[in-house]
């Protein structure tokens, strides 16, 4: 094979190593991400079980300065009876008294209402907490093995960007600069084989005679159609090359 063809068939392979882990290194923060979403809607969830519960722990608690507002209310209007001088004066103060009775029994049953409410969130929030606990705990363990993936990745880079440098060394200029031209242009694609007479990077007809000077491996052969550079592939005919 014509060491030039055998460097670019290389070249290829080394990029596309080099894609495969770029492009899985460069999903990591949206996976990330997507992870996190799902404990942040575990929090917000919670957060608004918490915020229902603290308003009607608020509710509660005026109710409790309203009862005691009004207990006083009824002790002071009572006083008022020793200084009563008419029946009239009198029945008033009375009538006054019951209905501010009635008020704190209002008050009152509305608090038992809302002591059952509160025990029953309390016990709701219960599970949610555990929940988010749990989701966030799963998270970090999730990031971390993420992060720690990205760093590997990034490691085989480091040791895959030296070995694609020098394959590229090995090549001509101009057919570098062809590579280039034609990776940038197709998707990164630029050395395939033929399967069946065909082109697989475009999969058009290739002409009888590049047929058999592919098979040969002796020269460069270009698709006429994509510009993309030919190889025989004894092995797996059709495969490209990884």
């Amino acid at each position: 094979m014509n060491p030039q063809l055998k460097s670019l068939i290389e070249l290829q392979a080394i990029d596309n190593q080099i894609g495969e882990l770029e492009h899985g290194k460069a999903a990591i923060p949206k996976q990330i991400e997507s992870g996190k979403a799902g404990v942040k809607e575990k929090q917000n969830q919670l957060a608004e079980a918490e915020s229902s519960l603290a308003q009607l722990q608020k509710e509660r608690k005026d109710l409790e300065i309203d009862v005691m507002e009004e207990n006083d209310h009824a002790a002071k209007t009572k006083t008022k009876l020793s200084s009563v001088k008419t029946n009239k004066e009198y029945s008033a103060i009375l009538v006054e008294v019951d209905a501010v009775k009635e008020k704190i029994l209002a008050l009152e049953d509305r608090e038992l209402e809302l002591m059952e409410i509160l025990e029953r969130k309390e016990r709701e929030l219960l599970p949610l907490k555990a929940n988010c606990k749990e989701e966030e705990e799963k998270f970090n363990v999730y990031k971390l093995k993420k992060e720690a993936e990205s760093e590997r990745t990034e490691k085989e880079l480091e040791v895959i960007r030296p070995r694609r440098s020098q394959a590229a060394n090995n090549l001509d200029v101009k057919l570098l600069e062809h590579y280039t031209k034609v990776f940038n242009a197709r998707e990164g694609v630029v050395v395939v084989p033929i399967h069946e007479n065909i082109c697989q990077g475009c999969l058009q007809q290739i002409l009888p005679q590049q047929v058999i000077d592919v098979k040969s491996g002796e020269t460069i052969i270009y698709c006429e159609q994509c510009s993309r550079i030919l190889y025989w592939e004894e092995t797996k005919e059709g495969a490209v090359p990884k």
